[in-house]
């Protein structure tokens, strides 16, 4: 059975807009009762934790449902009075998701707008916390690390390309692909050869000097790809990552991605495009917060 590198497990994130205080006090007492659940679980206290395991689904259930007086009570067991004129809204962005990605894997994330899927992959690449539920990155939990720690386990374990490829148009191709090793404190020399050899991979081995300015969108975009793989990460995110190119640059950027992960590079890309997604060895369907269905090739 192939190994499990990132793992979500019943991860809710709910957003709460305007004077919604009851809502607000309960997300707050939620995310109170997980930071000692995992603290029990960390410990191996297993009766204790099954027990506030329990409670804390009840009060996320309840969430959801907008008893907002329930969930609080549940959590706390104290009571709040109902209010009847707290205006704005609360927006549940994802709904209790449980999903695990393998080594190895290419999964396209698919879904209308609002449909969750930017939410579930910032979930994913931890670019944002969740309001309850566990986060697990190479068997490690992630949800109880301290905030100043998650950049450089993002920066050591995750790739990220985007839509708009990010990169600078005054650096080449190389000095590009050389920033992340920068930031990882890699001498300059050794940062060179780590980055041709990602360049080369990608195609480009002719392209190093080239400004990013110089190069075509296709081009740009394997840039982008070579400098989301130059430090080994686990996974790779792709957002969009054709959104920008026409027809025939599409199918060479997929091309590679596929060639990337035949090699064992694990991809999680999020797309619209049917054509780009059919190259995914497993699609998740997200509508209203949940994984809707899941298909595999």
């Amino acid at each position: 059975m192939a190994e499990s590198v990132l793992q979500l497990n019943n991860v809710t994130k709910t957003y709460v807009l305007g004077k919604r205080k009851n809502a607000q006090k309960a997300q707050k007492a939620i995310h109170k009762l997980q930071k000692k659940y995992e603290k029990l679980a960390a410990k191996g206290n297993s009766e204790l934790t099954k027990q506030i395991r329990k409670k804390l689904n009840q009060a996320q259930t309840f969430f959801a449902a907008d008893k907002f007086e329930a969930s609080y009570h549940v959590a706390t067991g104290k009571t709040l009075k109902k209010r009847r004129r707290d205006r704005g809204d609360v927006v549940h962005a994802l709904n209790n998701v449980s999903l695990a990605i393998q080594k190895g894997e290419l999964v396209a994330i698919m879904g209308p707008s609002g449909s969750g899927k930017s939410t579930l992959v910032n979930m994913l690449g931890l670019l944002d916390e969740p309001t309850a539920g566990e986060i697990y990155l190479q068997g490690r939990g992630v949800t109880s690390i301290r905030r100043h720690e998650l950049p450089e386990i993002r920066s050591r374990e995750l790739g990220f390309v985007f839509q708009s490829f990010n990169l600078i148009p005054t650096l080449t191709a190389l000095e590009n692909v050389m920033l992340p090793l920068k930031y990882a404190g890699i001498h300059l020399r050794r940062r060179k050869d780590i980055a041709r050899k990602a360049l080369e991979r990608v195609g480009l081995g002719d392209r190093l000097n080239h400004d990013a300015n110089e190069l075509s969108g296709g081009q740009r975009q394997r840039v982008a790809i070579a400098r989301s793989i130059v430090n080994n990460p686990a996974i790779v995110f792709g957002d969009e990552l054709t959104g920008e190119l026409d027809s025939k640059m599409t199918q060479e950027v997929m091309k590679l991605v596929l060639s990337l992960n035949k090699k064992g590079q694990t991809f999680i890309i999020v797309t619209h495009n049917p054509d780009v997604a059919k190259h995914a060895k497993r699609i998740i369907y997200m509508r209203d917060g949940r994984i809707e269905k899941e298909t595999q090739h």
